[in-house]
């Protein structure tokens, strides 16, 4: 059984970058032509001013956010007969034999894997500070890991195929 490499989809973070580049111009748009919008005229110095010069600011990280994960066509997850190798998750490969169980969930409209680590081996595995972050959020259902086939090429029926393919029979 060899190794399935599931990569980034870029289709996603292009929308995701035009969207937030769109916000900026907008804003920027919005900031320096000050506009009579209505019955409502963006006064240089008022708190409409004021938002959207910080629009400008938030939109304009997020659109170098994006852009920036536009160039990044690697490998985002791994699963082999050794486990699985999320790089949002771990520095390192999650192995089969620490995975509790492995479940799909839907959460709104966004499906999910939730692993359920063995609380000893969690602690000897290298989590990202997303991972920690996300599995604090999650404390309602349990300390669990979640894997998103959301920016994946192909999405989560990819998923659950390479996962189905790879995980050993319990």
């Amino acid at each position: 059984m060899s190794t399935i490499d599931l990569y980034r989809s870029n289709s996603r973070i292009f929308t995701r970058f035009m969207g937030s580049c769109m916000f900026v111009a907008v804003a920027l748009w919005l900031a320096l032509t000050q506009p009579n919008v209505g019955t409502d005229t963006i006064i240089p110095g008022s708190f409409r001013d004021y938002e959207m010069r910080v629009g400008v600011v938030i939109f304009g990280l997020g659109a170098l956010v994006w852009g920036l994960k536009l160039f990044q066509p690697d490998v985002v997850v791994s699963i082999g007969p050794q486990g699985i190798y999320d790089r949002r998750l771990s520095t390192d490969w999650i192995p089969w034999k620490t995975i509790r169980a492995i479940k799909p969930l839907q959460f709104w409209m966004s499906s999910y894997y939730r692993l359920e680590i063995d609380p000893e081996a969690a602690a000897r595995i290298h989590w990202t500070r997303r991972a920690r972050f996300t599995s604090w959020l999650n404390i309602m259902f349990g300390h669990c890991y979640w894997i998103s086939g959301a920016e994946l090429i192909g999405g989560f029926p990819a998923l659950a195929e390479a996962i189905g393919r790879s995980r050993p029979d319990r």
